[in-house]
């Protein structure tokens, strides 16, 4: 699925299993801002052009650790 394909917003468990993590750790991730999100009352929701950033930057910090030999 490409990411255009994907809702504007998606709720946590959404973006969860896009990620591959487990829930707890996409709630962990936005509440130490790693996974930037938004509050529409009392639901949180992960914008899908935020998401499409934090997979681009975790894969070019794997890409440079990679060329590093880290």
């Amino acid at each position: 699925m490409k990411v255009e394909e994907l809702p504007l917003l998606l709720t946590v468990d959404e973006a969860a299993e896009l990620l591959r993590i487990g829930r707890n750790g996409a709630y962990t991730a936005v509440a130490n801002g790693s996974l930037p999100s938004i509050r529409i009352g009392r639901t949180i929701r992960i914008p899908r052009d935020a998401l499409a950033v934090v997979i681009r930057a975790d894969r070019a910090a794997t890409d440079r650790d990679m060329a590093t030999g880290g």
